[in-house]
C-alpha cells in the first residue's frame, strides 16, 4: 500500500471525489501534468519487455517471449519508472484498476498502450492512485 506524508493543514478540494487536500496544493487539470509519451525502441537497444498484467507492470520472462510476439521490438515504446500505462482498448474489463499500471522498471511495452509521463512537479504514485479510483 502506498503511503504519503501527513500535512499540517488541509482545504476542501472542491472536487466531489477528492475530499480534502493539503493547503499548499492547487487543484488543476491532469493534462497540465501528464504528457503522452511514445519513444520507440529504434535499434532494439532496450531488451527488458514489460507487460500490463492485472493492473501491474511486470517484467515478461524471456521464456514467455514466443507465440504472438513481434520479430522485432522496435515498434515497442520505451518506458521509465514513474510512467503510467493505460490500456484503453480493454473494453471487456470494466475495472479501471486493471487497465492502468505504474511503471517500476526501465523497459519496453507495446505501443498499443498509452504511456503518460508525469511532470516532475507531481508524485506519479499519487497520480496513479487517483486514476484507478
Amino acid at each position: 500500500m502506498l503511503t504519503f506524508p501527513k500535512h499540517e493543514t488541509y482545504q476542501d478540494s472542491q472536487v466531489s471525489w477528492l475530499n480534502e487536500v493539503p493547503n499548499h496544493w492547487r487543484v488543476e487539470l491532469g493534462r497540465n501534468y501528464l504528457r503522452p509519451k511514445n519513444v520507440k525502441n529504434i535499434g532494439n537497444h532496450v531488451k527488458t519487455v514489460l507487460s500490463l498484467s492485472y493492473g501491474k507492470i511486470v517484467i515478461k520472462p524471456k521464456e514467455k517471449l514466443h507465440g504472438l510476439v513481434p520479430e522485432s521490438f522496435e515498434t515497442y515504446q520505451i518506458v521509465e519508472p514513474g510512467d503510467i500505462i493505460v490500456r484503453a482498448t480493454d473494453l471487456q474489463n470494466d475495472r479501471t484498476s486493471l487497465r492502468i499500471g505504474l511503471v517500476q522498471d526501465h523497459g519496453i511495452i507495446t505501443s498499443a498502450y498509452l504511456c503518460l509521463s508525469p511532470s516532475k512537479q507531481i508524485d506519479p504514485r499519487f497520480t496513479y492512485m487517483h486514476m484507478i479510483c
